[in-house]
């Protein structure tokens, strides 16, 4: 087996610059076998021809090795990770494409074929960012199933609006099979690939020793075994390499790393002021926003007001298992730390002073969750709280497998079911609502706030019910079973109930749906489509006509970014007239753009109009019950599809009529 590693620069990056970052070091230290990518142009049209000179160059690797089995580990910034993306999804299709000709391939293109197969991907990508224009294309999203192990880390105080990340509403996880981590990080879009400020180390630390792990343990090898050295702004320390966590000893790797999480906290200011930073030359002219990610962080790791990221709360699961199950785990028992859980109170506090010794920083961050001191000095411990579910570590065991103690390195197989399960109907949520027509750029599907809903009580189904991890994988698959039913019996024709039932199917969950009268049908029909053009009656009338709404909204959006944009110029105004002066016509500005966006007052009006209509609309089509969903036993099921193939080979028909709602009423668009 042989391990084939490719670079690849962000924007405007080369590999002969010469102000250093992660990429340049690591790349520069590899001494393997390796290729080395330039960044695309400011326009990012490189990216494509990277990804394809880079597809070649691995195909061409693949027939200089003799071994069937190999592993590529791909590691990029910003559009380079982006590049990374691309290249696997190149090398898939080049799989599918000499698959489909399988009969008809030549020596070489046969052990090619043979070698992707079997090819290992591992990608860690590092603040993801296509551009503007380029996000949504799929082959930059998709995540293939040749990927073994994605990691992605995301920047939070990033604002620039042409700067949107591949994250969890954007990516797609071709196979539940990869192993995925989405690591949200502080600061702005390049300020973990090096140390800029004494005041911002923490990002880089810990950017440089997960890359230095996930590369090494996938078979990339360094100068004398050690990890690149760190680049910094400042020159005293340039010759000061920064303690590599995986020379310590493995009891206490974890503890350290953990450690620089807490620095990361402490520096949490700095990082949030970096990203405010507004210069003369810096992306589309637009005012700043926070990315859409800061909205859905408890989605990335349970207890998000307190860590940053999964790492972090793994880290202080596998650090401190009794104080860590105790405050964020109910004190329940798990199976994975059998005798680090469901403690006592006094076992708790032991652990506590050990780590107040050891991580002072860690132990005052913990009054938050009910940890103080008595009289004494003492540290003391309230109720147990948390989330009523127990942490699987899947990122320490991706990342970092070898903080685990043994008896935590198999992984209950309920835990990981409901793990897997969770993450699914997060992702597929996030998707149905990105997924939608250039035409609603600016407004939300028609099933969004159901989709919304749907992730909200499964993510309360699996942290705040008690239960096993089985009845939760139970309950969470009737939830789902539930929101498909109501959809469905209600003539949705969105395109949610459709996904929702492939969901259920892959989960052993099949459906079949049966009309129940014409009579029902026709008044169903009826109803639907009375109250869907009175639905878009009142969108029309509100948003003063479809031209009109759209062009109200093109000048308010942009006189009110025109003065968002003049007040982040103009920052702090003080005690300065002139400033003071400058700012007030700028939010004159924002105020009115305000106005005119929203139809000066209609367009919310009509939105909260149109989302009462379409309530009505769906639960009296259910009412009226023109379609009933009734489970299908699996067996029932294979037997049936079986008998179908069967009829279709010996005498072809046509289509079963019993059925034709599949496609029809229950599932338009």
């Amino acid at each position: 087996m042989a391990t084939f590693t490719g670079f690849c620069f962000g924007t405007g990056e080369k590999s002969t610059m010469k102000k250093k970052n992660i990429i340049s070091q690591f790349s520069e230290a590899c001494t393997g076998e390796k290729f080395v990518r330039n960044g695309p142009g400011m326009l990012g049209k490189e990216v494509t021809p990277n990804a394809i000179q880079s597809t070649e160059e691995v195909e061409a690797w693949l027939l200089q090795q003799e071994s069937v089995d190999n592993t590529l580990n791909l590691t990029g910034f910003s559009r380079g990770s982006v590049t990374c993306i691309e290249i696997a999804n190149r090398l898939k299709q080049r799989e599918l494409e000499l698959a489909g000709r399988k009969d008809s391939l030549s020596p070489d293109e046969a052990k090619v074929l043979e070698r992707l197969q079997n090819l290992s991907i591992n990608i860690f990508a590092m603040d993801p960012v296509a551009g503007m224009s380029d996000k949504g294309v799929m082959n930059r999203r998709v995540i293939p199933d040749n990927v073994k192990n994605y990691v992605a880390v995301l920047q939070t105080d990033e604002m620039r609006r042409d700067f949107k990340p591949q994250d969890m509403t954007r990516a797609i996880i071709a196979s539940p099979n990869t192993k995925v981590s989405m690591l949200p990080m502080y600061g702005n879009h390049s300020d973990t690939t090096k140390i800029k400020k004494d005041t911002m180390e923490s990002g880089a630390k810990i950017m440089w020793h997960s890359l230095y792990q996930f590369l090494t343990q996938h078979g990339t090898t360094f100068k004398e075994g050690k990890m690149p050295q760190m680049v910094t702004s400042d020159p005293k320390k340039a010759e000061n390499p920064y303690s590599d966590i995986s020379q310590f000893p493995p009891e206490t790797q974890s503890k350290e790393m953990l450690k620089l999480f807490n620095q990361h906290h402490q520096e949490r200011e700095a990082y949030l002021k970096s990203g405010k930073v507004v210069k003369l030359v810096d992306g589309i002219p637009v005012p700043r926003d926070v990315r859409s990610l800061n909205n859905h962080l408890d989605f990335y790791v349970k207890n998000s007001d307190f860590f940053v990221n999964q790492l972090e709360r793994e880290l202080f699961k596998v650090s401190y298992p009794k104080v860590f199950n105790y405050l964020f785990e109910q004190n329940q028992k798990d199976p994975h730390f059998p005798d680090d859980s469901a403690s006592k109170p006094g076992d708790v506090v032991r652990e506590l002073k050990q780590l107040r010794d050891e991580d002072p920083a860690l132990f005052a961050r913990l009054s938050a969750r009910g940890v103080g001191l008595d009289e004494r000095q003492e540290p003391t411990v309230g109720k147990p709280g948390g989330v009523h579910c127990t942490e699987p570590c899947s990122t320490v065991r991706q990342m970092f497998p070898g903080m685990l103690p043994e008896g935590a390195k198999n992984l209950d197989p309920d835990v990981a079911k409901l793990a897997a399960l969770e993450k699914e109907v997060y992702r597929l949520t996030f998707k149905y609502e990105r997924e939608k027509s250039e035409l609603l750029a600016f407004s939300q599907r028609s099933q969004a706030g159901k989709a919304q809903a749907l992730r909200d009580e499964v993510r309360n189904i699996i942290e705040n019910e008690p239960g096993s991890p089985q009845d939760k994988y139970d309950k969470v698959l009737n939830k789902v079973e539930e929101h498909y039913k109501h959809l469905t019996e209600a003539a949705s024709v969105s395109q949610l109930p459709l996904m929702l039932r492939g969901l259920l199917a892959k989960h052993d969950r099949h459906f079949q749906v049966k009309e129940t009268s014409v009579p029902r049908i026709v008044m169903a029909e009826f109803i639907h489509a009375g109250l869907s053009l009175l639905k878009e009656t009142v969108d029309f009338t509100f948003s003063l006509g479809h031209l009109g709404g759209g062009v109200l909204s093109a000048v308010g959006t942009a006189l009110q970014d025109f003065g968002r944009r003049c007040n982040d110029v103009i920052g702090k105004v003080g005690w300065n007239p002139l400033k003071g002066l400058a700012s007030a016509v700028s939010y004159a500005f924002e105020g009115i753009g305000f106005a005119i966006k929203n139809s000066f007052g209609l367009k919310p009006l009509g939105n909260l109009i149109k989302s009462a209509v379409s309530d009505i609309r769906d639960e009296a089509v259910k009412a009226i019950g023109p379609v009933k969903v009734e489970k299908v036993d699996s067996t029932e099921k294979c037997r049936q599809i079986k008998k179908d193939l069967h009829d279709i080979q010996e005498k072809p028909k046509e289509p079963d009529m019993d059925n034709k709602l599949d496609g029809g009423l229950a599932f338009k668009g």
